[in-house]
């Protein structure tokens, strides 16, 4: 069956490398090092680079300089609108699923795409949408891939997105430090700690006691595989649609053992996974670092009261813009 409707996403979504959908178009994330543009870098020319801005930052900051910049941006309004325009003008309703409003104003320029549509053009009015994601890199991924191939019409795909995107989640492990310190997210206290006791975190993206979806640390230790074990642990008591794909950066070694792991412990579930096309892209790589490995999955309903909590408090204006529920 044809679809209504085509599916936009910004390149904070981290599909595989090369995978491409009919009902499928990707907007780009501006990430800039310094005063160059990688939004259209490879994942092997921007982790390359931020390894060596990295070093590079860390002598400026013993000499007292000031360290480089690696930055992400929401992606342009006018490229949101113009591939808006072009699905709309096809005949099909254009959905934008905009990564996290917690951790990028992805989504508001998504709302000011609509509204200059239907400034324009009225009879594009419910036609365009802007869904908040709730989410990012591979839970988007993962969020729309089910979706596209379980949903026909317009209005399935937002009820299945606004109602299961409380229900993503990501757990990722980083080796190193420096892309939290870098964009603020960890104090120079909680890194040296972190450095000289040589603890390495297991994060989480999950919604705090008010509700609001934040990354903090699950678990932590000093080895890799305990770290790991304690993701496929919770992702086996946990997961629905028996559906899960692991992400890295430059950790090709921690991605084989995580898929190694999961294929022993629970080898009833399919997992997306190859060493070079499951990379994260740029624009999640500024934020997680090149020692990342990710793993995503959709968890069953539920499961996790502060989740339950943000759904029932939840109105479709507040996720939902362009269209009623």
């Amino acid at each position: 069956m044809e679809k209504s409707f085509v599916v936009i996403v910004d390149s904070m979504a981290d599909f595989e490398v090369g995978y491409s959908d009919p009902n499928l178009v990707v907007v780009k994330t501006p990430v800039m090092i310094g005063g160059e543009d990688y939004t259209n870098a490879t994942p092997d020319e921007f982790f390359a680079k931020q390894k060596e801005i990295f070093q590079y930052n860390n002598e400026l900051r013993r000499s007292g300089q000031c360290p480089i910049a690696i930055k992400t941006a929401a992606p342009n309004i006018e490229n949101i609108r113009e591939e808006m325009v072009k699905i709309l003008r096809s005949g099909k309703d254009a959905i934008y699923v905009a990564s996290a409003s917690t951790l990028t104003s992805a989504f508001n320029s998504g709302k000011i795409a609509v509204q200059m549509i239907e400034d324009d053009d009225e009879e594009f009015e419910n036609k365009a949408i802007v869904i908040d994601g709730l989410s990012m890199s591979a839970l988007t991924a993962v969020l729309v891939r089910i979706a596209l191939r379980d949903c026909n019409t317009t209005d399935e795909f937002v009820r299945f997105i606004f109602d299961r995107r409380n229900d993503t989640e990501h757990l990722f492990m980083v080796t190193e430090w420096d892309a939290f310190r870098d964009s603020g997210r960890i104090s120079p206290a909680t890194l040296a700690i972190a450095t000289i006791s040589g603890f390495k975190p297991l994060m989480r993206f999950e919604f705090n006691d008010e509700g609001v979806r934040k990354a903090y640390a699950e678990k932590k230790s000093r080895h890799v595989r305990k770290l790991l074990k304690h993701a496929v642990d919770l992702m086996e008591n946990t997961i629905d649609n028996r559906f899960c794909m692991i992400v890295h950066g430059e950790n090709e070694e921690g991605a084989a053992l995580l898929h190694q792991m999961i294929h022993e412990q629970v080898p009833d579930i399919i997992t997306l996974y190859h060493e070079r096309k499951t990379r994260m892209g740029p624009a999640t790589g500024v934020h997680l670092g090149y020692s990342v490995v990710g793993l995503a999955f959709l968890r069953k309903k539920g499961i996790y009261p502060n989740a339950e909590l943000h759904r029932k408090m939840q109105i479709p204006e507040e996720g939902i813009y362009g269209y009623t529920l």
